[in-house]
């Protein structure tokens, strides 16, 4: 992703329906203050949902013009993040055009954009609004052969433009997967055949299409360990790589067809199941930790159908994103995580428990 810029000034966030959100002053400790701490068991993750489309090169631009395109057919999800160089102002965002034969419905299950200065906060926005509204469904179009949908915003100079929209392409007669043409695009006035415009260069960043948009596995803890922790999101490969068995998938660039990894996993979504056992057989103080080792940004973690949002985070701080009383018995818990746009990993989850 883009070299960073530190937000030096907090967010204002706004109002959001549906899940809800944390709004809470945040909480840090210094990430040693949790160690030593036992690495967890390594979960062993499941691949699942329709295609991954990942637009991230050229990372920054300075022209109209393509940045990725692919097929797909009916359930996909479209992550891009690029940022403007030039001196106007583009519209950023995908294109869907019907390229069936037939007449399409086109839905969203999930939709996430965001602009800012700052890459990691553009990140975040987007993530935040995508967790909030992936549990609806929303016809956005009825698309005969040949037409298309856009998503996108205006975006200025030194602007980043972050994404996340899940879709779901559907024949009109049977509700059967229907192919459509993606593209993700700068334009400054909106092209009739979004499919046709030429393809922009890639940079060293990375754009191709993966086979599962989602990641599904269950962690588990015994309060008798202590503090614990799990890296979600490490490196793919090499020296810093500490990846969860069936974490990453082979992914294939569409344009230079060529092989390609999501080395972080952008746009991709962990639904962890986390089961707490309590060896001490009586109430437990639980505390949920994330740390962004090797990395900086700003996060979004949903704990138990809340949604929770970090201020700025280095890699030496630790985020407290949530407390919570576990009973003798222990517990059942979903948490849910993505690396968002601009924000370098991975991300680690710790916890920790003391006497109630």
């Amino acid at each position: 992703m883009l070299k960073r810029k530190i937000a030096v000034s907090v967010m204002l966030m706004l109002g959001l329906a549906g899940a809800s959100l944390s709004f809470a002053a945040q909480v840090t400790v210094p990430v040693s203050s949790l160690q030593p701490a036992v690495h967890l068991e390594k979960p062993q993750l499941t691949g699942v949902g329709g295609k991954l489309l990942l637009s991230d090169s050229p990372e920054t631009f300075s022209t109209t013009g393509a940045f990725y395109r692919d097929k797909a057919e009916g359930d996909f999800r479209v992550f891009w993040h690029h940022q403007n160089a030039a001196n106007q102002t583009f519209n950023v965002g995908v294109a869907v055009t019907n390229t069936s034969a037939e007449p399409i419905n086109l839905y969203t299950k999930g939709s996430g954009l965001g602009t800012n200065v700052y890459v990691d906060v553009a990140g975040q926005t987007a993530l935040a609004d995508f967790m909030r509204t992936q549990s609806t469904t929303n016809l956005v179009a009825d698309l005969k052969p040949g037409e298309s949908y856009y998503l996108a915003a205006p975006t200025d100079y030194d602007i980043t433009n972050s994404g996340i929209v899940q879709f779901a392409a559907l024949s009109l007669r049977g509700e059967n997967p229907a192919q459509v043409t993606v593209t993700v695009l700068s334009y400054d006035v909106k092209p009739v055949h979004p499919e046709q415009i030429a393809v922009l260069p890639e940079d060293s960043h990375t754009r191709g299409t993966f086979p599962h948009f989602d990641r599904i596995g269950l962690l588990k803890y015994d309060t008798s360990l202590g503090n614990a922790y799990i890296r979600i999101d490490s490196a793919a490969y090499g020296q810093w790589s500490d990846a969860l068995p069936g974490e990453y998938e082979d992914g294939w660039d569409a344009v230079d067809s060529k092989s390609v990894i999501n080395n972080g996993n952008y746009g991709v979504m962990y639904h962890l199941g986390t089961e707490i056992v309590n060896s001490y057989h009586h109430p437990r103080q639980m505390s949920l930790y994330l740390n962004p080792s090797g990395g900086y940004g700003h996060y979004v973690v949903k704990w138990n159908k809340e949604i929770f949002q970090s201020d700025y985070m280095t890699w030496e701080n630790a985020w407290n994103i949530t407390n919570f009383k576990l009973n003798p018995n222990g517990g059942l818990f979903k948490a849910e995580m993505s690396l968002t746009g601009g924000a370098a990993g991975p991300q680690v989850v710790y916890f920790t428990n003391q006497p109630k």
